[in-house]
């Protein structure tokens, strides 16, 4: 049960990260389009760059890397659901594409239609509110129903693996750092 409690427990952090992050965005997004009184392209592709980190660490949440592929072996139940969610993640995709194709075109052709990148930005964001509100609605519960104590121990295990490799990369940066400056040091 403790392995339960410590998977969701995870699986809810993360959650509130990548709301935060998302909402974080696009306050800022917001604001600074109300204030676009001639056309940024600095500022567009800075919000484009960002999107994609955050598009990168949602691909990469433990939801979408461990607790999706076990619910596909536990049952069939949920593949209608997870479809969805996956058609959702490819519409934001999309969206995100466009923009980033509309800002790629305005190194070639010297022009952009701004209202389209903001709109597609704005429907990115949209799309991935929904997806995760339907994780949270729809998925985690069916994830509790189905999920046995073995498989939440598993789970945990592959969550605790991947934290221990976090948490390895960043105590090796700053003793990076360290070799370099020190490096730097002798050099001169």
């Amino acid at each position: 049960m403790l392995t339960a409690t410590y998977s969701l427990v995870a699986i809810a952090a993360e959650q509130d990260k990548a709301r935060r992050m998302l909402s974080r965005l696009r306050h800022c997004f917001q604001s600074a389009w109300r204030g676009l009184q001639s056309f940024d392209f600095a500022f567009l592709e800075t919000a484009f760059n960002k999107l994609m980190q955050f598009d990168k660490f949602c691909r990469n949440r433990k939801i979408e890397l461990y607790l999706i592929p076990a619910i596909r072996t536990v049952s069939d139940e949920a593949d209608a659901l997870i479809g969805e969610l996956d058609a959702l993640s490819a519409k934001a995709a999309c969206f995100l594409r466009s923009a980033g194709d509309q800002l790629a075109g305005a190194y070639d052709l010297g022009s952009i239609k701004v209202n389209e990148v903001i709109h597609a930005m704005e429907s990115y964001c949209d799309k991935i509110v929904t997806r995760l509100d339907r994780e949270e609605k729809e998925l985690l519960p069916l994830a509790r129903r189905l999920f046995s104590i073995e498989d939440w121990f598993s789970i945990a295990a592959h969550f605790l693996s991947e934290d221990a490799v976090a948490c390895g990369r960043r105590r090796a940066l700053p003793a990076r750092a360290a070799t370099q400056s020190a490096a730097m040091s002798n050099s001169r």
